[in-house]
């Protein structure tokens, strides 16, 4: 059939698939096996020798990118060395409904096709910008709020004036953060409105776990830790809900003065506004303490007990751990 469009060919398959390549991406599952059969398959630049009969070919080469790049197989297995473990479909199975749609293993597969590699590089682009912006926002209220609570006295009135407005223009851009991911993204705000708003008796079992977790890791394992498990629902749930109104309002009363509000009403807003700012530093702090602060503190802690115990380094990565399978790598912390 004669093709009508000046359009590249790749691009109109492109823009065909585009409704289900962002279905399948907003999915908490392994979405590169899926990637790979809306691609060209193996083109020419990766045959050797006679390759003239797998060009085309959308299998899967079990190379084990994905699998690498995944960071919830890393969190979970450390590294995966058994071949036939190391293909989409044992990713798949690995990860199960944890994805964190990073979309590193669509990234990392030689059979995906570079537009649809550039459309998933670009497809959560808005979203993370948000976030960002939001993250930073509240890290500047947090800074310029303490700053101005317990060291005024201290510093020069150019300084604190400085500090004053800051804090005024990053809440008044806090406000306005919702209306900005409704005008850049608002398929994945609606996403992200449903998935925080809905509960069910699995979320209470999950909350069960984590506590018996808390109190007895060894026995207890984690519960999985997906894009949308209870602790941050209940994280989002408190910034949308509480923080977010609370602080806005307070802010705005704020805003005109204790002349205007009358003494009594001035310190009970005050009071109010650093209450619920000192909830959400806290609450922060404990978030890139899960996020972050642990792994990497936990990682710390086996490089230091490997180094006493064995000589060297590399003793945590190269530890077998039976409880994992055949073929996954776990630190000596695990096995004991």
């Amino acid at each position: 059939m004669k093709r009508t469009s000046d359009l590249p060919e790749w691009f109109e398959k492109l823009a065909l698939n585009t409704p289900m390549l962002g279905f399948l991406l907003d999915e908490n599952r392994s979405p590169v096996a899926r990637m790979r059969l809306f691609s060209e398959g193996v083109n020419e630049n990766h045959r050797i020798l006679a390759g003239d009969e797998v060009v085309g070919d959308k299998g899967c080469m079990a190379c084990g990118n994905c699998v690498d790049a995944c960071p919830v197989v890393k969190d979970k297995h450390r590294f995966v060395f058994i071949q036939n473990q190391r293909s989409s479909m044992a990713l798949e199975n690995m990860v199960a409904e944890e994805c964190r749609r990073c979309y590193n293993c669509i990234k990392s597969c030689p059979q995906v096709s570079k537009p649809i590699k550039e459309y998933a590089a670009g497809f959560r682009r808005a979203e993370k910008t948000i976030h960002f912006l939001t993250a930073a926002i509240i890290l500047s209220l947090a800074f310029t709020g303490i700053t101005l609570s317990h060291y005024q006295e201290l510093l020069p009135a150019p300084e604190v004036t400085l500090l004053r407005y800051v804090h005024r223009i990053m809440g008044g851009l806090l406000i306005f953060m919702p209306v900005l991911y409704v005008f850049l993204d608002r398929r994945h705000l609606m996403r992200f409105l449903s998935r925080v708003f809905a509960w069910s008796r699995t979320d209470m079992e999950w909350l069960k776990s984590f506590f018996r977790h808390l109190i007895n890791s060894r026995a207890n394992p984690e519960p999985f830790m997906g894009e949308f498990n209870p602790a941050q629902k209940a994280w989002y749930l408190y910034i949308i809900l509480i923080m977010m109104p609370l602080l806005s309002l307070t802010g705005v009363l704020l805003f005109f003065g204790k002349d205007s509000l009358g003494t009594a009403l001035f310190d009970r807003t005050m009071l109010t506004h650093m209450g619920v700012a000192l909830a959400t530093d806290l609450l922060v702090f404990v978030h890139v303490y899960i996020k972050y602060l642990r792994k990497w503190g936990i990682f710390c802690f086996e490089m230091i007990k490997a180094v006493a115990r064995h000589g060297h380094v590399y003793y945590p990565l190269l530890h077998y751990d039976s409880r994992s399978g055949l073929g996954h790598m776990r630190s000596p912390a695990k096995t004991e």
